[in-house]
């Protein structure tokens, strides 16, 4: 089945043409070369990376560890048997590809994930545009682009496409996403290639996160029962093709290391942890949900005022509607924008998704010869998926920087494109609120661009040089003088902890154990014991200890609330070495070394 710009909300006839002619369509955009709409994205996306330059990553939380791995892997070690792993082979393993190609060094790796945001970018835009328009799959994807892909709203980095906190989400939102709209080309074209190459996106998928996978296997079935019966009978062919990719893995890394995270997951000790609790918003529900219904409210009351527009302006046939409605709401919200905490405006995102999807269903109930799109219903299940890991604590940051994402993207085609064709097929002026969303929609990427300038200010510190030349917060500092340290010390080997294996990345010395972070969920998924046990075989010549708030684990401090044995086998082996400070800052890392060692 063929689409094309003209296409309407899913489920629904075409709308009175008279109606709908002012609206960006392929009268407006046909004479316009389509890479254009290539080119224009590219600028959006330079200058995202012009305003975050070298600020993505950041200096002590997990983007070490991403860095690390893939060197390590490059040298010859491997995955599972002397690094210990929790995720996925697939990810590191690109990485580590990567810097066997070009070398190790964190602008190699922000280049790959470059590439990478902008391969899923267009993934995007091909996938949303058979659902709505041009013009609005352009917006989508810049707004993307803008919101998730280079966004920092919280004091730690990492929450962002170009140095995420876990390769392993991000290779899998963006296999996800492949992996429908491999399957969208499938159903429209009908070529098996197109089959194939969603089932082995799908078994890659598997090789990555427990999330994404889960996500895009739920998206996935779901359109291909919504395609009727030709999807069903294509359900055992993309299965053979998603089995493939995980059947080479279980020869090459065992089953263990193939199923990632999956033991942990189903064993649900670490998800139990406050921290995690916290992220889904079930340490506070009743506040939570309060937080949710507080601001779907708001969201209610304010796509009331355009849509009483539309009503009002249902006999008015002029072009400039929609420009007039986006230049006001533009202007207003200009006007009030200090006063809304922008990054918490997604709190009811997944009653969006919920809405949305439920009026596509009912749809497709009311009319069964409807022209349906199940690529439409997917992508909406996908959102909805990605979105359990939040519950009941929505966000653009943090997690939501990927998890969100999806969601996002098909918010935004419902509001601009499916929520005005339905409004004209009811003989209102659709064109009025489709011009009052696209200029919510600038105003909001424009502030949420805003809010990560804020943050960019505060990266004063130089960390690294070269190809691993990062801008960072303070901490920085004390991880460059760990480094610098470590160099001049001459030690083979070290250790940091709780966390902070950036040193050993920038000083390119390694850990002599399995073991790279020493915080509470390391703890339950390897154990206390093992921690021991690897530092008896293997001791670092020297332990850097840096201090970490581990609160928000319910654990208490390293050594005292979790970590007792390693750290009281530390205390016997090791005497403190130096005290590694900045003049004026009540913080210290401490370098300790083995007792009676030469060094």
């Amino acid at each position: 089945m063929e689409h094309d710009d003209r296409h309407v909300m899913p489920g629904h006839a075409e709308p009175n043409p008279e109606q709908g002619a002012d609206r960006t369509g392929p009268g407006v955009l046909a004479e316009i070369p389509r890479v254009v709409d290539a080119v224009l994205l590219l600028v959006v996306g330079v200058l995202m990376l012009r305003l975050t330059w070298q600020g993505w990553a950041d200096p002590l939380v997990d983007y070490g560890r991403e860095l690390y791995v893939p060197w390590r892997l490059s040298e010859g070690q491997r995955l599972y048997t002397d690094i210990a792993w929790f995720n996925g082979p697939l990810a590191q393993h690109v990485n580590a590809l990567w810097f066997r190609v070009f070398g190790a060094g964190a602008a190699v790796l922000g280049a790959a994930n470059a590439l990478v945001l902008a391969a899923t970018a267009w993934v995007l835009n091909r996938l949303v545009e058979p659902l709505s328009d041009r013009l609005t799959a352009w917006v989508a994807t810049a707004f993307f682009l803008v919101v998730f892909g280079f966004g920092q709203y919280v004091g730690i980095s990492n929450y962002n496409w170009i140095s995420p906190y876990s390769h392993e989400i991000t290779h899998g939102v963006a296999l996800a996403l492949a992996c429908l709209a491999a399957l969208a080309t499938w159903q429209r074209t009908g070529a098996p290639m197109w089959r194939a190459l969603s089932g082995l996106a799908l078994g890659l998928c598997f090789l990555t996160k427990v999330e994404p996978f889960v996500a895009a296997a739920a998206a996935s079935v779901a359109m291909l029962v919504f395609s009727g019966p030709r999807g069903r009978r294509g359900l055992a062919p993309w299965l053979a093709a998603a089995a493939a990719p995980v059947g080479v893995s279980a020869i090459v890394f065992g089953v263990r290391g193939t199923l990632g995270a999956w033991p942990s997951v189903l064993s649900g000790e670490v998800a139990e942890l406050p921290f995690y609790r916290a992220g889904m918003g079930l340490d506070r529900p009743g506040l939570r949900l309060e937080e949710t219904v507080m601001w779907a409210a708001i969201w209610f009351v304010a796509l009331l005022v355009p849509v009483a527009s539309a009503w009002l302006a249902r006999e008015t046939r002029s072009r400039l509607a929609a420009p007039i409605s986006g230049g006001v709401t533009v202007l207003f919200l200009l006007g009030v924008r200090t006063l809304i905490p922008w990054t918490e405006a997604l709190r009811p995102l997944q009653l969006f998704v919920l809405l949305a999807l439920g009026a596509l269903l009912a749809g497709r109930a009311r009319d069964s010869d409807a022209e349906a799109p199940p690529e439409s219903v997917a992508l909406g299940v996908l959102g909805l998926a990605l979105l359990s890991k939040m519950l009941l604590n929505v966000r653009v940051g943090h997690y939501g920087f990927a998890l969100a994402a999806p969601a996002a993207v098909f918010t935004v085609v419902a509001l601009a494109r499916w929520l005005p064709d339905a409004l004209d097929r009811r003989g209102m002026r659709g064109a009025v609120v489709r011009g009052a969303v696209l200029g919510l929609l600038a105003v909001f990427a424009f502030e949420h661009a805003r809010v990560t300038h804020s943050w960019m200010e505060r990266k004063t510190e130089q960390l690294g040089s070269g190809v691993d030349a990062m801008r960072t917060d303070l901490r920085g500092a004390f991880v460059q003088r760990a480094v610098d340290h470590v160099r001049a010390a001459g030690y083979r080997s070290i250790a940091v902890l709780p966390e902070g294996v950036m040193v050993n990345y920038l000083a390119r010395t390694p850990n002599p154990t399995r073991y790279l972070n020493f915080m509470p969920p390391e703890e339950i998924l390897f154990g206390d014991a093992a921690w021991e046990e690897a530092f008896r075989r293997a001791p670092p010549d020297a332990i850097v200890i840096v201090p970490k708030d581990t609160s928000e684990f319910g654990r208490g401090p390293f050594g005292i609330g979790y970590g007792t044995r390693l750290a009281a086998w530390i205390r016997e082996e090791y005497a403190p070495a130096a005290s590694l400070r900045i003049e004026g800052v009540n913080y210290a890392v401490q370098i300790l070394v083995r007792r009676n060692s030469p060094t």
